[in-house]
């Protein structure tokens, strides 16, 4: 990865280009016959014009008591950051594909040079000619083989080199040409049909300074299917040549078919804007007061919001809602105060554009910000044992490994320490971290994790992957046991003052109880500066994962939300290819005592042969089975449990599982409440109860016959479907995972990811949480199953995870709109098998259900 440097601005340069940035580009000579020198509003009008902020409406009017659109409101943040960074708005190109070849240590296998010596150096490659070729010239080659590219991808490849010259060399016999070939997965050969041709003064005026050497492939007839490989041969000129990189790019211009669109696209650009915060259909409505705040916070540095209130709370904002931090500024910096004396925020509420233009002419120049006080502090509450470097004292409560540690403004700033060649073999070369010591906080009461935090990166970055370790009484040292590890660009949300949000539920970590006496967090394993506003623990629920009895007698009612929990009713029979989900394909009921229809299906998908048609009729009544013998389904009347085996050697024949061979693989799920269930979504909605997910399990039969040259992995999973009460055809997959391969990872870390084959977004639970500690779950050890006879029971209290996976849902804008846990239900669940090479497994399991306990008002 190429170095990446974030530069801060010093505050010197912030406080003189304020005042010199925002300057006069208009004249106001009343422009708006509905502004008057009487309204409270007019030098606010006046100075937003002025400096070219907001503009008039038709027929001179400027309606300040209009709203302001989304399209509006981002229009006049780009134009903020704009004037403040001198730079402009306008139609530009964007990239939208790259993949970049850079030179690091390591990479140096698929570099194949002729006639020449390469070596890697500080991140560039070095070619330099070892003889001449038959001419007399020197003619050095640079193949690289193991690329796997899609042609359609790119419409570019761009060169970043310079050259100097071989040193003792006659340089009669040389030539200019650059020349560049490449190989595709349908024509491997290198030749002159595949290839461009260059002269130097058409690419650069000085070879001895970094140039480009861009080169269309877009329009080349064999530019197409898989681009495999490439030869680039520097020319004949009997030079050195550094390449710093190979890009492979594509560009699209932007099509500006909205007067907004250029504001949009440079908003995203500068990262004033998330993509996914705002759809199309989001531009033409009213904007809030909180998302106009977003925008001007991310328009300009925090830097500059220095703070001249001492506010420490706002009225109707929660301490540890999103963006809270945020508001928090722009109140202390005098950019608001509220509706009224008790500061109201009104976040939802819309704008009007006399308001947008007091607030603009404040964040544009500080010295009309205002000054004033707000009753409301937030640390009265009592509700969260808290951390927040206010001054020097909070040194003497740490211990810390780093270059050094201050606190600037209310931060903790930890500069990283180079460890050098004297630390341990393995470990990484940066690894800056700080051990809070003597906190003693309960840990049933305080369990929510909030870290706010801003990284200036210095150099490569090899890891965004935060470590959070604590002790509990009786520990002497830290332990993988008690931590928590998570990449914070992946699972944080930035705020648009630029800073990391880090939030972590340990309400789900098993270790998480009784008295924490000390923490640790090293916050990444980079080189560069780590500003840690504040470490923040909020109260928890006393009631996770509270027993049924004991959730009762505090007055709930529990209610089981699968249907025929026992199945009992008999199974629909679904085709291995999907193409049939209901009755037409064929319905199991033999065993069943009732003419009810069934509400489970069963879908041996993927697996090539048919589980009805080629249905194996000598069985018992009980037993479901294929006459290939990979699928068996078996219903115990007595347990009121189902067994299910895939035998997916069976499949696979010894073969590896390729998946450039496969894009599919063996499943055997039981699924419910797609398309014959009616859910009522009152009951089974997520707000305001308590859900707990409840099974007993056993593996009674566990073989493999693994290929090792393929993919091996096995896991027999449950997937609840969170849809939206709205547009029910959307829902997050809500993962559990009761089998993992061949072993059981240690993370207690939820994952969340997009499912390219569904489209929609997986939250997962760790297999480690879900059992309560690895040594109880079904992978004891590495490699090691737990085959046999005795059930496992698991009780889970899924609330919090249900709520973070709403958080991230809207996060990353999945629904297009911001949805809470009142739009959201289990609306279904599948469990069962998906298996990636010659496994043969079983798995039986009863009393399965998602419980849901809730209580009168």
């Amino acid at each position: 990865m190429k170095k990446l440097l974030v530069v801060l601005l010093a505050a010197v340069m912030l406080a003189v280009g304020a005042n010199a940035a925002f300057e006069k580009v208009n004249t106001y000579s009343g422009n708006f016959s509905d502004v008057k020198e009487t309204n409270w509003f007019y030098d606010n009008v006046k100075t937003a014009y002025e400096l070219g902020f907001m503009n008039g409406k038709a027929e001179g009017k400027f309606d300040p008591n209009g709203n302001v659109t989304v399209a509006e409101g981002i229009t006049m943040a780009s134009r903020l950051h704009a004037i403040y960074n001198n730079t402009e708005v306008s139609d530009e190109s964007v990239v939208v594909n790259e993949h970049k070849i850079d030179f690091n240590e390591g990479e140096d296998g698929n570099l194949m040079p002729k006639r020449a010596t390469a070596k890697l150096e500080d991140g560039v490659l070095i070619l330099q000619p070892d003889a001449p070729n038959a001419n007399g010239a020197y003619d050095p080659q640079l193949t690289i083989k193991n690329l796997s590219l899609q042609a359609n991808l790119y419409n570019k490849v761009t060169f970043r080199m310079k050259r100097e010259d071989l040193p003792n060399v006659d340089n009669k016999n040389r030539a200019n040409t650059i020349e560049f070939f490449f190989q595709t997965s349908t024509e491997p050969s290198i030749t002159e049909s595949k290839a461009f041709f260059l002269k130097y003064n058409d690419v650069t005026d000085n070879p001895y300074d970094w140039f480009d050497v861009v080169i269309e492939v877009g329009e080349h007839t064999s530019w197409k299917d898989t681009i495999t490989g490439l030869r680039f041969d520097p020319s004949n000129d009997n030079g050195i040549y550094y390449i710093d990189y190979i890009s492979f790019s594509k560009s699209e211009n932007k099509s500006n078919t909205k007067w907004y669109d250029m504001y949009v696209n440079y908003a995203l650009d500068r990262k004033i804007i998330q993509k996914g915060t705002y759809t199309a259909e989001d531009m033409t409505r009213n904007i809030t007061r909180a998302e106009m705040c977003d925008l001007f916070a991310g328009a300009l540095p925090s830097e500059y919001y220095n703070a001249i209130n001492d506010i420490k709370g706002i009225p109707d904002v929660l301490r540890d809602s999103k963006n809270a931090d945020v508001y928090l500024m722009l109140y202390k910096a005098g950019i608001l105060l509220g509706s009224d004396e008790k500061g109201t925020f009104n976040a939802t509420s819309d704008i009007k554009r006399s308001e947008v233009a007091a607030i603009i002419n404040r964040v544009a120049l500080p010295e009309n910000r205002v000054k004033g006080t707000i009753p409301t502090d937030w640390s009265e509450q009592g509700n969260e044992y808290d951390i927040e470097f206010n001054d020097e004292s909070y040194l003497e409560s740490l211990t810390y490994e780093a270059e050094s540690v201050e606190i600037v403004d209310g931060a903790l700033v930890l500069k990283a320490k180079d460890r050098g060649e004297n630390r341990q073999p393995g470990s990484p070369q940066f690894d800056p971290k700080i051990t809070v010591k003597d906190i003693n906080v309960d840990a049933a009461m305080f369990s929510k994790l909030k870290v706010r935090m801003k990284v200036d990166f210095i150099g490569d970055i090899t890891s965004t992957r935060y470590d959070f370790y604590f002790m509990t009484e009786g520990d002497e040292n830290f332990s993988e046991t008690k931590s928590m590890h998570q990449d914070f660009v992946k699972y944080s949300y930035l705020d648009p003052a630029g800073w990391y949000v880090m939030e972590v539920d340990f309400r789900n970590h098993g270790e998480w109880k009784g008295k924490i006496t000390s923490f640790r967090f090293d916050p990444c394993n980079t080189n560069g500066v780590y500003t840690i506003d504040y470490i923040r623990l909020a109260l928890g629920d006393p009631l996770r994962g509270a027993s049924h009895d004991l959730l009762v007698s505090e007055g709930y009612t529990a209610t089981g939300l699968l249907q025929d929990p026992d199945f009992e009713r008999g199974f629909y029979v679904c085709d291995v290819q999907q193409k049939k989900k209901t009755t037409e394909h064929g319905l199991w009921q033999d065993y069943s005592e009732t003419t009810d229809a069934p509400l489970w299906r069963i879908c041996p998908w993927f697996t090539k042969q048919d589980l009805w048609l080629n249905r194996d009729t000598t069985t018992d009544k009980y037993t479901l089975k294929d006459t290939y013998g990979i699928n068996t389904i078996t219903y115990n009347p007595e347990e009121k449990s189902i067994s299910m085996r895939l035998d997916a050697t069976k499949v696979y024949n010894g073969e590896p599982h390729d998946k450039l061979t496969y894009n599919w693989w063996p499943h055997l799920l039981l699924d419910q409440g797609i398309s014959f269930a009616p859910v009522d979504t009152d009951l089974h909605s997520v707000a305001d109860k308590k859900l707990f997910f409840e099974i007993d399990a056993r593996i009674t039969d566990f073989k493999d016959t693994i290929n090792p040259e393929g993919t091996n992995h096995c896991s027999f999973l449950i997937y609840f479907y969170l849809r939206h009460k709205d547009i029910p055809d959307r829902f997050i997959y809500f993962g559990i995972r009761l089998f993992n391969g061949l072993y059981a990872s240690t993370d207690v870390t939820p994952g969340w990811a997009p499912d390219s084959a569904a489209s929609m977004y997986m939250y997962g639970i760790p297999q480690a949480t879900i059992f309560g500690d690895v040594k109880n779950s079904f992978n004891p050890e590495k490699n090691v199953v737990a085959v046999g006879d005795e059930w496992k029971h698991v009780r889970l209290d899924v609330t919090h995870h249900i709520a973070n996976a709403i958080e991230w849902a809207n996060r990353d804008n999945i629904f297009g709109f911001e949805v809470s846990p009142e739009d959201m239900y289990i609306g279904g669940v599948n469990i069962g098998y998906e298996v990636h090479g010659n496994y043969d497994m079983t798995m039986e399991f009863k009393n399965f259900d998602m419980v849901s306990y809730s209580k009168a008002e």
